[in-house]
């Protein structure tokens, strides 16, 4: 339940931030895509969908993201996430990366700002 939790807040926060700031509005419509973070097996996600510098939340499993940050599983995630490891996730194989390199690059940048 935390890790739902904590992806709907990472969607609350990115929305909010391009709606006050130009700058990150902009970051954010350099791209048109949809990124996924999801647990392996399916059971929970949430994906970003990025249009033209708006930004939607949807909670679930997108059908083609072009970019999907696969948890091993949800406690993992949120430990991760909460604490800013996930490098160290992506080394020790609890985060894979499935499709465009660079657009999780990107995310991983707005995200980071919109914190």
């Amino acid at each position: 339940m935390k890790f739902k939790i904590l992806l709907y807040i990472l969607g609350k926060k990115l929305i909010k931030k391009a709606g006050k700031d130009a700058d990150f509005k902009k970051k954010v419509s350099e791209k048109n895509c949809v990124v996924q973070i999801k647990t392996a097996d399916n059971s929970k996600g949430r994906y970003y969908t990025f249009s033209n510098g708006s930004i939607t939340s949807t909670g679930g499993i997108a059908d083609n993201p072009a970019v999907s940050l696969t948890w091993k599983d949800a406690a993992t995630a949120f430990d991760a996430m909460k604490s800013g490891k996930t490098m160290e996730a992506l080394q020790n194989g609890s985060l894979k990366l499935e499709g465009d390199g660079a657009t999780a690059l990107w995310f991983a940048g707005i995200a980071k700002e919109a914190k």
